[in-house]
């Protein structure tokens, strides 16, 4: 029996897991005689009034609680993970998995591809739904898990086959009509690969996706990343200059009539594209709420109006002696440099470092990916003593270690500079920037 069930971490104290005895280390087996496989089981069994709970304990024993309680009232428990069974690993072999373009030497845990549903309701994780199985289905129709993220690239189904490697992708549209009827709703990406699903295979997945609004509420669009570790896989061609433009003026045009059609935009184009573009950001009003902000959509333009929000509330107390400088990858260079105008009035002297990522091949450009070395190859010694803001994106495992395993100490070691790590949000930023040289005025003042 080990290994099976939810383990538990903590108990509320004074809470009913407590009068009851269940300790850290314990593992919950069944609910009312059902298995308890993830999070989402847990709640919907455990909200019951009358429970019988089986419990393995972490002795040896197995009990079995009854407990009456009032409906939806917590047991104050908490566990390990929100999967307990096993993470849904993916079965396909994408043309563009970023996975596969891993070099060697890496943490294990950055080799596993995972394809679950759950992650998906919970935190926004983008699914294939090549791997579901009748159970599956029945879980999040009948819990009515919604809304889902889904991977779909492409609606033609010999296109969508041959990006996945799986003839179980054929049936997209199926399954997401499907989804449709039962009321879950969906937000879409589409990973742009020129020359695969560009082009008129893009025009029909987006009138696809259009015919299934309101339960399909948005497509992001996002450039294939490429690093420099494709031996043996297919040859893909990365979004140029032109290849951006060009789709920033489509998808232009598709917001458009979808803004007629539906009074939104529909379709969303990732910041990057703008970036590759070398044009400006669109306005707040073009992302509809950000539906797609995790998935690297409208980040830049969220970020600086939500700055700009704050701006109002410095007070600059002396003019600081030295510059702060903040690392980040190529396509956040812009942002950066907005916020550095945006600061230079303050008397706040913000300087950027642009990493390039070299230990991927140079061709990923975003911020989360950047390694230890990469940034100190760009360091060097030219920073000794100098304050360097390090977002907590770069890093992993609960904030110890980069994902080549550097540190930040062995970073700050290398280059000589002070490193301080800082939460990627406006007001973090801003407090860290302006820790010693400024205030901000109290709420009312």
């Amino acid at each position: 029996m080990a290994g099976k069930g939810a383990m538990v971490t903590g108990v509320a104290p004074g809470s009913i897991g407590e009068e009851m005895d269940i300790e850290p280390g314990d593992r919950i087996l069944t609910i009312n005689g059902h298995p308890v496989d993830d999070i989402l089981d847990y709640r919907y069994l455990a909200d019951d009034q009358c429970l019988e709970v089986e419990i393995a304990k972490n002795s040896g024993e197995v009990w079995v609680l009854e407990i009456e309680k009032d409906y939806e009232e917590s047991l104050g428990l908490e566990f390990e993970t929100v999967v307990f069974d096993r993470i849904r690993p993916c079965v396909n072999k994408c043309l563009f998995c970023f996975v596969d373009q891993l070099p060697p030497g890496m943490r294990k845990s950055l080799y596993v591809k995972d394809d679950d549903y759950r992650l998906s309701f919970l935190y926004g994780n983008f699914i294939s739904m090549t791997n579901l199985t009748r159970r599956d289905w029945d879980k999040i129709l009948g819990m009515r898990l919604s809304p889902l993220y889904i991977s779909v690239h492409a609606t033609d189904p010999d296109i969508r086959a041959r990006i996945f490697g799986s003839d179980r992708a054929r049936s997209v549209m199926r399954d997401l009509k499907r989804l449709k009827e039962h009321g879950i709703e969906v937000h879409a990406q589409v990973v742009l690969c020129s020359g695969i699903n560009d082009g008129e295979v893009l025009e029909q997945t987006i009138n696809d996706l259009a015919s299934l609004w309101p339960s399909v509420k948005s497509v992001g669009i996002v450039p294939v990343g490429i690093t420099g570790f494709r031996e043996s896989l297919p040859r893909l061609t990365p979004v140029t200059e032109e290849d951006a433009r060009k789709l920033i003026r489509q998808v232009e045009k598709w917001q458009a009539r979808f803004r007629d059609e539906m009074v939104i935009g529909f379709v969303y184009l990732a910041d990057e594209f703008y970036v590759k573009a070398g044009e400006s950001f669109p306005e707040p009003r073009y992302y509809d709420g950000y539906p797609q902000l995790e998935n690297g959509i409208g980040l830049t333009v969220d970020f600086l109006d939500e700055l700009q929000g704050l701006l109002p509330e410095i007070i600059v107390s002396e003019t600081p002696d030295e510059p702060t400088y903040v690392i980040c990858g190529r396509s956040a260079e812009p942002m950066f440099n907005t916020v550095s105008r945006l600061l230079e009035p303050k008397g706040i002297d913000l300087r950027v470092i642009p990493v390039t990522n070299q230990y991927f091949g140079g061709q990923v450009t975003v911020t989360g990916l950047l390694t230890g070395h990469d940034i100190v190859m760009a360091l060097g010694k030219h920073f000794e003593g100098q304050r360097i803001l390090l977002p907590r994106t770069v890093l992993r495992d609960d904030g110890a270690l980069m994902l080549d395993n550097m540190t930040v100490s062995e970073l700050a070691a290398s280059s000589g500079a002070r490193i301080e790590v800082v939460e990627p949000n406006p007001e973090a930023l801003l407090d860290a920037i302006l820790s010693r040289t400024s205030r901000r005025l109290p709420k009312g003042e």
